[in-house]
């Protein structure tokens, strides 16, 4: 038997080993195993299109994927980084990061008296804080969580419970609250910048905007709104991720872009006409100078004129010397001759 017959034996034998254990691993072994060995999340739909390659995967298919996802989530197997996707770890390629919200400041004013009084509660890792002011007639406060930040649902239920301190107090429910600051960060692991300590930037919205290297393997992206808003725009703000601010900064700064291509635009067409104009004063000094033939044909002019000069006087001189009348007459037809 040929190599080549050999070796594609070998290779059948393989691919059918291969797809033997395939058959032999559970559909949740291998869910997990597909999740382990990527870089990046994955959502149930590409974990079942892997499953069931080179076959497109059916809806049954991708709902029994799903009821397993579930499953490993409970026992703690598999990590969701955000809704819809799975990873048992966190890694550097991780497509999208969710906020992490802390320091929320609020404010709102009454109409009724009320009397000064502080009441601060702890939950976890999240500190509420509220305070009643007499003389302003002010109700403020502040939520704050130093270890991470909170994520969306945990603030709104911390914003809540605020509420529900403050409602307890008073006895009926406000209307007129403000966010008066608050920040939120994005975590980005395996990742270091080099060249810069920090780079802050102020955008249209009046949002600061923070990118640092928080650890060896971490650079945190930190924004910090210093305008009031109200709490259903602080909601938006937070469940969109600032999507809206950041095109409306993105398209802002490609205007800018432009305008700063134009100005060099138009400062590169001044100095081509500049240009332009010295090349047309060369071309017309050049067309005004007599041409290089005629001066070359002058100074040959000039040498057969300054020859003859010299042949006339020799002959002048010559004259004063012959007193034959014949040879007198034959000189003077030759200084004729030399004369026209």
């Amino acid at each position: 038997m040929s190599n080549s017959s050999l070796n594609s034996a070998n290779t059948s034998s393989n691919t059918s080993l291969n797809s033997l254990a395939d058959r032999c691993f559970s559909v949740e072994k291998r869910v997990f195993h597909i999740i382990d060995a990527s870089e990046i999340e994955l959502t149930p739909i590409e974990i079942a299109k892997k499953i069931h390659a080179p076959h497109k995967p059916t809806r049954g298919q991708c709902t029994t994927v799903r009821g397993i996802l579930r499953k490993l989530l409970v026992k703690g197997e598999v990590l969701q980084p955000y809704p819809g996707s799975y990873c048992n770890k966190i890694t550097h390629r991780v497509r999208f990061v969710p906020l992490c919200v802390h320091n929320i400041s609020l404010r709102s004013f009454v109409c009724q008296d009320v009397e000064s009084w502080e009441k601060d509660e702890f939950v976890g890792g999240v500190k509420i804080h509220v305070c009643f002011g007499s003389e302003r007639r002010k109700i403020s406060g502040y939520i704050a969580c130093d270890v991470g930040g909170m994520s969306h649902d945990a603030c709104l239920l911390a914003l809540n419970r605020w509420f529900d301190i403050v409602q307890d107090h008073l006895g009926w429910q406000l209307n007129d609250l403000q966010i008066l600051t608050f920040e939120c960060n994005k975590d980005y692991h395996g990742i270091r910048i080099d060249g810069v300590q920090c780079v802050t930037k102020t955008d249209l919205e009046g949002m600061v905007e923070r990118v640092y290297q928080k650890e060896e393997n971490l650079v945190r992206k930190e924004r910090k709104v210093t305008r009031p808003m109200s709490v259903t725009k602080f909601e938006e703000a937070i469940s969109k991720g600032f999507q809206d601010s950041e095109k409306a900064q993105n398209s802002f700064e490609l205007r800018e872009e432009v305008k700063r291509v134009s100005e060099a635009l138009k400062f590169n067409n001044s100095r081509l006409l500049g240009v332009e104009r010295m090349q047309e004063a060369i071309y017309n000094f050049v067309r005004k100078t007599p041409d290089l033939n005629r001066i070359e044909n002058f100074e040959l002019t000039v040498e057969k004129f300054a020859l003859n000069v010299n042949k006339l006087t020799e002959v002048l001189s010559k004259l004063s010397d012959v007193d034959d009348p014949t040879r007198l007459a034959e000189g003077q037809r030759r200084l004729g001759d030399y004369v026209r």
